[in-house]
């Protein structure tokens, strides 16, 4: 079958064969029929790379993270490597909970080892699955598996140099999409960003999130103040927001008084805080708005989310106005 340009272009990405070039080697030191390199994403275990001989299971797949093997292994409560894996109580459990969800995906043995990302963060897990319980020998190979840990975390620290020094190539190219007013970029700034980083997204698994931001009164501002203070409030938020965000965050002022910020390799459950920080950014800086926040689904892009979180948006300003 011929691939998709998308498809080749995932498969050829160095981070992307690294991963796979390491989960190949494993199958053939322990050949169970699926090993995968996985992150957590709220409450779903995502599948960032596949080598996969008979569960179906591909990048993007996801699972229920609290049913799920890796996360009973991670809290210490069963071992890394369980040639049979209804012997261990934890497992046993998980294998019920997943039954009782009506998933009857057979899990004989299992192997997980956590995976840590830049500042000894927690990346994900390295894991593997098999319909059939294996031979007790199979512990014997923990020492090569910790050294395929070890690998993976080379790739993923090599991926973060590279994603640097493509989003300092694209800041270089994006400073002609400023706006003058705020020091932001602007709207065709904002989606070249938003493209450069969904392609990122798409070809290494990163979860991302979205804030639209609408200012409250700027009409009022303008008709009884004038356009010149006006124009003071807009660059007093679009200040307040790049002082705020992180030196990877993307910052645009999309309209008069719409603004976006993108956050790369943000999972969904730091957006809330992220979002509260933003709006207290403003408030300090005497800039009343109304927020959205939406995350990267798995089966979703960047441009989903920015729809989403702007849809979040306009229920707080009608909200806001309700209130007041």
């Amino acid at each position: 079958m011929k691939r998709s340009q998308d498809q080749r272009e995932d498969t050829e990405d160095p981070f992307n064969q690294g991963v796979d070039n390491t989960l190949r080697l494993l199958h053939q030191l322990a050949p169970l029929d699926t090993w995968m390199l996985t992150r957590v994403e709220g409450d779903e275990q995502i599948v960032v790379r596949a080598d996969d001989h008979g569960y179906g299971i591909e990048a993007g797949t996801a699972f229920d993270w609290s049913n799920s093997f890796c996360i009973r292994m991670l809290e210490g409560r069963a071992p890394q490597i369980a040639p049979d894996a209804a012997r261990e109580p934890a497992y046993a459990e998980a294998l019920s909970a997943l039954a009782a969800a009506g998933d009857q995906t057979p899990i004989g043995s299992y192997i997980g080892y956590p995976v840590q990302d830049v500042d000894h963060q927690l990346y994900g897990v390295l894991c593997a699955i098999h319909p059939e319980t294996l031979a007790d020998s199979l512990v014997e190979h923990d020492e090569p598996i910790r050294a395929a840990v070890s690998t993976l975390e080379a790739l993923i620290r090599m991926r973060h140099q590279v994603d640097s020094l493509e989003r300092e190539r694209e800041a270089l190219l994006l400073e002609a999409h400023t706006d003058t007013l705020t020091g932001t970029y602007n709207r065709r700034g904002w989606g070249l960003a938003l493209a450069a980083e969904e392609d990122r997204c798409a070809r290494h698994g990163l979860p991302a999130g979205v804030v639209m931001i609408d200012l409250n009164g700027l009409k009022a501002v303008n008709d009884t103040q004038g356009h010149e203070a006006g124009d003071r409030l807009i660059a007093a938020a679009g200040r307040a927001l790049l002082e705020t965000v992180r030196d990877i965050d993307t910052v645009a002022r999309l309209g008069g008084d719409e603004f976006a910020v993108l956050f790369p390799e943000t999972p969904i459950d730091y957006l809330p805080d992220l979002t509260e920080r933003l709006r207290t950014a403003l408030e300090q800086a005497g800039v009343s708005a109304a927020l959205g926040a939406s995350a990267r689904e798995v089966q979703g892009d960047l441009p989903d989310a920015q729809a989403r979180a702007d849809q979040a948006m306009y229920a707080e300003k009608r909200a806001q106005r309700n209130a007041s």
